[in-house]
Parts: C-alpha cells; sequence; structure tokens
C-alpha cells in the first residue's frame, strides 16, 4: 500500500496569494535593477556623447579663432577676439551644465567661467591664478594629443580638486599646439534626478503589479479550491456508502479538468463495484441458499417420516449431488477470493493439452451419450505442450467442455481442434445450439453473468464458470473470446503460450 508524504498544512489561497506576491516582487526588483543598470549604462554613453560633441564643437570655434589671431592666448580684455571667444564660452558652458576649461600644456587653467565678466559689449576678465583649483595630470594631456581630433573622454575620480567620479573631456585645439578643452561634469549629480524619478516609476508600477496580483490570486485561487472542495465533498460521500456523487468539471485549468474526469472515473468503477458486491452478496446468497434448502428439507423429510423408507436412497441421491453443487460453489467462491486478491499462485509443468483435452471429453461420455450429441475433431488433435498448472488448466477443460455438453441441443454436435501457431497453442470448442446473442458476449466472462436468464436453460449454474476460466487463463499469460451465432453455434477460442512467460 502506498503512503503519501505528509505535508504542513495550511490555506491554499495564502500559499498560493504568497508565492505570486513574492514571484511579482521578485520579479519588479530584478527588472527594476536591470531596467536602473540599462539606463545608466545608455544615458552616460549618450551623455559623454553630448559632453564630447559640446567640448568638440567648442574647440573648433576656439580654433578658428586662434588661426584667425595668433595672439589670442593667453587671453585679455586687449585682444580682438576675447569678446567673441568668452561669450562662446559662456554659451557652451551653460549649456552642457557642466564646468568648463581651456588649459595650457601643463594642465593650468587660463580660463573658466569665474573669470569672464561680460556686461553688453563690455568685457573683464580675472587673474587665471585665483581659479586654479585644479590642474589637468600630464598624462592626460599625452593621451588627448594623441587621441585627436577625438577628444579624450573618461570617468575617473583621480582629477586633482575633483575627488567625486566626474565625466571627463578633453579635447586639444590643434594637434601640436599648448591649449586644451576641458568639460567636467559630476557623475552622481547628473543622473541621481533621473534614478530618483525612475525608482518613483518602478515603486508605483510594483503597487500596481502587487494589486494586480492580489486580484489575480484572489480569482485563480478560487478557481484552483473550489474543484478540490467538490472533490472532498464527493469524497465524503463515498465514504459514507454513497457512490452517486460526480464533479461538473466547469471552467477551470487543463490539469483540474483532467483530475476531475479521473475522479469521476474512479466514482463509476466505484460504483460498479459496490454494484457488482452487492449484487454479488445476492447471488451469492441466493446460490446457498437453493442447495441448503433442498438438503434441509428433504433430510427433514426423512427424519419425520414424510418421505417414505422405500425412496430414502433416492432422496439421500439428491442431498449428495446439491451437497457437491454446494462444495463446488464453495471453492469457485475461495477460487475467486484469490484471484482478486492477486493470491492464486500457479504450480507450472509440462502439460500435454492434447491428452488432458481428450481424457476430459471422456469424462463427460455418459452425458454425451444421453443426448446423443456427436463429437468431432479427437482424431485430429495436434500434439501440443503447454507449460500450465495441470489443476487448474483440468478445470478450464472441463468448465469448457461442460458448458458446451450442457447447451448443446440433443443430437446436436460439438467440434474440438487444437493446433500450434508460432510459439501459441490454439484451442477451439464449438458447440451447436441456440448461439448467444451478440449483446450478451461482451459479458459473458463477467462474474454471476448468466445468458438467457428469463428461460432458466441452465438452473444449476453458478454464472461463474467463465469467469474462473478467463481469469485463470489469464494467469497463465492467454486469452480467451467467443464467437456466435444465435441459433447456429458458439465457439471459445483460447490461446496459450507453448513457451514460459514468466
Amino acid at each position: 500500500m502506498s503512503v503519501l508524504t505528509k505535508r504542513t498544512s495550511g490555506s491554499m489561497f495564502r500559499r498560493f496569494f504568497s508565492l505570486m506576491t513574492l514571484t511579482v516582487i521578485f520579479s519588479l526588483t530584478a527588472a527594476s535593477f536591470s531596467l536602473m543598470f540599462s539606463f545608466l549604462r545608455f544615458w552616460k554613453t549618450d551623455h559623454f556623447k553630448g559632453l564630447a560633441d559640446d567640448a568638440l564643437s567648442f574647440a573648433r570655434s576656439v580654433t578658428q579663432l586662434y588661426d584667425e589671431d595668433k595672439e589670442i592666448f593667453p587671453i585679455n580684455e586687449e585682444n580682438d577676439s576675447a569678446f567673441l571667444l568668452s561669450s562662446s564660452f559662456l554659451t557652451v558652458s551653460g549649456r552642457s551644465a557642466g564646468e568648463l576649461y581651456i588649459v595650457d600644456e601643463d594642465g593650468q587653467i587660463i580660463l573658466c567661467k569665474e573669470m569672464i565678466a561680460l556686461n553688453g559689449e563690455t568685457l573683464s576678465l580675472s587673474p587665471p591664478d585665483a581659479y586654479r583649483t585644479f590642474t589637468i595630470p600630464p598624462e592626460k594631456i599625452v593621451e588627448a594629443r594623441a587621441n585627436f581630433p577625438e577628444p579624450l573622454k573618461e570617468e575617473t575620480d583621480a582629477l586633482p580638486g575633483h575627488p567625486d567620479e566626474t565625466f571627463f573631456v578633453l579635447a586639444p585645439l590643434i594637434p601640436d599646439g599648448q591649449y586644451f578643452v576641458v568639460l567636467l561634469q559630476d557623475v552622481q549629480s547628473s543622473y541621481v534626478p533621473y534614478t530618483s524619478d525612475l525608482f518613483r516609476m518602478v515603486l508605483g508600477t510594483a503597487f500596481w503589479a502587487i494589486a494586480l496580483a492580489f486580484v489575480l490570486a484572489l480569482i485563480n485561487s478560487h478557481r484552483l479550491v473550489k474543484p478540490l472542495k467538490n472533490i472532498t465533498e464527493a469524497t465524503k460521500q463515498f465514504a459514507s456508502g454513497n457512490f452517486d456523487a460526480r464533479i461538473k468539471p466547469g471552467d477551470t485549468y487543463s490539469e483540474l479538468r483532467e483530475l476531475i474526469e479521473s475522479f469521476n472515473s474512479m466514482a463509476d468503477s466505484l460504483q460498479s463495484i459496490d454494484e457488482s458486491r452487492s449484487r454479488f452478496v445476492a447471488d451469492t446468497s441466493h446460490e446457498l441458499k437453493t442447495p441448503m434448502t433442498i438438503i434441509s428439507g428433504f433430510v427433514d423429510g426423512i427424519l419425520d417420516g414424510t418421505i417414505p423408507p422405500e425412496d430414502t436412497e433416492k432422496y439421500l441421491r439428491i442431498v449428495s449431488d446439491e451437497t457437491k453443487r454446494l462444495s463446488r460453489l464453495v471453492v469457485s467462491m475461495l477460487n475467486i477470493s484469490k484471484i482478486e486478491a492477486d493470491k492464486l499462485k500457479l504450480t507450472l509443468t509440462d502439460v500435454a493439452l492434447d491428452d488432458m483435452l481428450c481424457k476430459t471429453v471422456v469424462g463427460f461420455e455418459k452425458t454425451i451419450g444421453d443426448k446423443n450429441i456427436s463429437v468431432f475433431g479427437l482424431d485430429e488433435l495436434e500434439p501440443v505442450t503447454v507449460p500450465a498448472d495441470d489443476t487448474l488448466l483440468g478445470q478450464i477443460l472441463y468448465n469448457l467442455i461442460d458448458n458446451a455438453v450442457k447447451f448443446t441441443p440433443d443430437y446436436g454436435e460439438i467440434r474440438v481442434s487444437l493446433t500450434q501457431d508460432k510459439k501459441t497453442a490454439v484451442l477451439k470448442i464449438r458447440n451447436s445450439g441456440k448461439g448467444i446473442p451478440p449483446e450478451e458476449c461482451p459479458h459473458i466472462f463477467d462474474r454471476f453473468y448468466k445468458v438467457d436468464k428469463s428461460r432458466g436453460l441452465d438452473a444449476k449454474s453458478f454464472g461463474i464458470g467463465l469467469f474462473i476460466v478467463k481469469s485463470v487463463i489469464e494467469l497463465h499469460r492467454g486469452t480467451i473470446s467467443v464467437d456466435s451465432v444465435v441459433d447456429e453455434y458458439t465457439e471459445f477460442t483460447v490461446c496459450l503460450p507453448t513457451e514460459r512467460q514468466f
């Protein structure tokens, strides 16, 4: 008997909802980090490009002025191009939202936004010495010259005077010149506003996603739990002995639909078994009652003198026949019990099937003679040996020949044949007579099933012989089938393996 592993008790809805909520939270968290990481990568790339374009554009503007006036650097108020340079410097510095500088080849500042005071067309410049808060490292100057005409772009925290992580763009004015455009912007201050907005957006999305998950969990849990509750209720009815309960699949998941269909199928089987059990008890009671009533009646009649002494032997023979019939019924019932409990074991030996068949038919010689039945085929049997339990195999042949003789009318005929087809012995027993209606053929191997009950042609039959025959043949890994034509014949075909299968 299989034992199911016991699991911790708890509400399915609570488990399902918790799982869905945690899944949503985990998914949103992972998606948020992935989105923010992707956003930052994209933003940095795009922002770098914008800063580089601004630095390069300004460098080109300064280069044009530099080419026109060789004395633009160092810049001073008397310089003819100082006004244009300062205006352009302030414009680019304001647009880029960064710190714009012009430095010399020593990395020293020679122009920054704080130095310029522009009022209309009046320009005043402060000396650069007051604003030299940092210098560009010499190695950066070398890299920028080597990278010309493209600006040098870096994200660094190694600039003197700028300890924070900084976007750094350095663009030479000319390849071997001694002046450079520098554009700086603090990394954190540039993207913190965007990440804050993104975080608020993700947080709001998570809230609505969790709310939606709650609603979906409620709906799905109801669809999931309702059929299981119905199954539980039906199971309780089964436990109380009511096998009529069935569950409508309704609108549910395919797996639950399959479970419900399997449950209903199981319910049909249980109901069929229960009906079979009830019928079994009723039929058994009836079959036991008949011989016991006959035995009791005749014995009482002999004891109380109702039956005259000269008729005593006659009625004792009837009592003996009924006792034997009762014994056969008990043995058959025990065999059925063993078959259903899978306790009927086989003791296999090599059995000459043709010899056993001939001996079985000879055992019915008196009955066959009394009914003037003609038997054909015994002289044409092929010698066939099968691995079988000789006792059970003898019972199979006895039941089949008994049925054939019983249902063959006077002056009818029985035909038997035994052949071997490769590794299979094929035995056929055909008798003339009334036959079996097609609608009853599928049921004749059922327990306690009798053909033509209304006419009572087989009043002494228990209706379990063919059930035992089929069960024993299947234990031998064989098969049995029936073919019948009404008012002509009935033929049973038995196939048994000629080599051991187990």
